[in-house]
């Protein structure tokens, strides 16, 4: 009886053992895995994307790296080198183009929002013109916003300020710190 009593616990204390290693072993394997999920899944260098609808392109994008993080708890495509831009809108028999470039750009998939860093240039097929250094715009409400300094310069007036909470197309704005210009042209 001693016997079986002592085979057991060099039995359980080998399983106890094995569990501990094994448990180590699990918590390196997990230890791993986050840091690997810290990486991208993707990885892509002198990116161009065209996409098309209706065989017209709709949208033409371009950038010195992407990094693809959709492995992320919040999933996003980051662009640490910067980005371009160019929006086609088809109407009647012209195509219209606006460009955006900055020196830094992240995409959030599942709310659609885009963070533009760094020289944010908007220019429209009006040659209506966003400058800024930050711009968030949210792709679903159509709506962009920036806490920091900008400047717009728009057919017939200039806009500075330090805030600015806008639907895209700027029909409907709200300013802070504004100093407005508006030009007329007198008909002769």
């Amino acid at each position: 009886m001693k016997q079986l009593i002592h085979i057991l616990k060099i039995t359980i204390t080998a399983m106890a053992v094995i569990c501990v290693l094994s448990c180590d072993d699990n918590l390196k394997a997990i230890q791993k895995m986050q840091i690997a999920s810290n990486e991208p899944i993707g990885e892509v260098k002198e990116m161009l994307l065209k996409h098309t609808d209706s065989g017209y392109i709709k949208v033409r994008m371009e950038g010195e790296t992407m990094l693809d993080f959709s492995n992320d708890t919040y999933p996003y495509t980051e662009f640490p080198d910067g980005i371009h831009v160019i929006v086609y809108e088809h109407k009647n028999d012209s195509v219209l183009e606006t460009n955006i470039t900055a020196d830094y750009a992240i995409m959030f998939s599942d709310s659609d929002l885009v963070d533009l860093k760094g020289n944010v240039t908007i220019v429209d097929h009006d040659g209506n013109t966003f400058n800024g250094s930050q711009l968030y715009w949210d792709q679903q409400a159509k709506w962009i916003f920036t806490d920091h300094s900008f400047k717009t310069n728009l057919k017939n007036a200039v806009t500075t300020g330090d805030m600015l909470d806008a639907n895209q197309d700027l029909s409907k704005t709200i300013v802070r710190n504004n100093n407005d210009q508006f030009y007329r042209t007198l008909k002769k």
